[in-house]
């Protein structure tokens, strides 16, 4: 078993992990808000969430293949390229592993709020909706990017920006719940302070 500060901690980097995954500034090219250091947060959480859920530990090679690789798109970047679309075999893999590892880690959350949430609580509920929309509509974008559009391609670029924006609310709603889970492991002393 984890100790709550420990918990704390951990459901933290596993929420701003979030926050540097799908927020991104560039400068030109290169991003300062780098998805591999969300990678490197959601590894050190899973480190110290195991604690609690043993599965957990299970996700860790899948985070480091994807904050590789997110790394190496990363420095691909500073020379004006991407490793994304360089050979599509691989960015099918690459994205089959990711959703996997966010429906997984999305669901042993779930498990850790319906274990300490309050009596009659729906966080875990909530967690494990948020997932589904998460992986379903990520799962959307992927087909619809691989598709040849042919003489659809403005109503394809049209889907693709109403999923984009559909999935930034899905992620602010998931580091929501995420902070929310975080909260029920604050000391006592801490209660009654804002949180983020």
């Amino acid at each position: 078993m984890t100790d709550r500060k420990n918990l704390y901690e951990g459901l933290s980097r596993a929420a701003w992990g979030y926050f540097l995954l799908h927020f991104d500034i560039n400068l030109g090219t290169v991003s300062i808000l780098p998805a591999f250091v969300g990678y490197a947060l959601l590894l050190s959480a899973l480190r110290i969430l195991s604690g609690e859920r043993r599965d957990l530990a299970l996700l860790r090679p899948l985070c480091m293949l994807l904050g590789t690789w997110n790394g190496a798109d990363w420095l691909f970047s500073w020379m004006g390229g991407s490793v994304k679309g360089l050979f599509p075999p691989l960015d099918m893999v690459i994205t089959v592993a990711g959703l996997y590892f966010h429906f997984q880690f999305l669901t042993d959350m779930a498990a850790l709020a319906e274990i300490h949430q309050p009596e009659g609580g729906s966080l875990d509920r909530r967690l494990l909706r948020r997932r589904t929309a998460y992986i379903v509509g990520n799962t959307i974008a992927f087909v619809l990017l691989y598709l040849p559009a042919g003489r659809f391609e403005e109503q394809r670029a049209f889907l693709v920006g109403a999923l984009t924006v559909i999935l930034l609310l899905t992620a602010v709603f998931i580091m929501a719940g995420l902070f929310e889970l975080r909260r029920l492991f604050r000391k006592e002393e801490e209660a009654s302070r804002p949180d983020l």
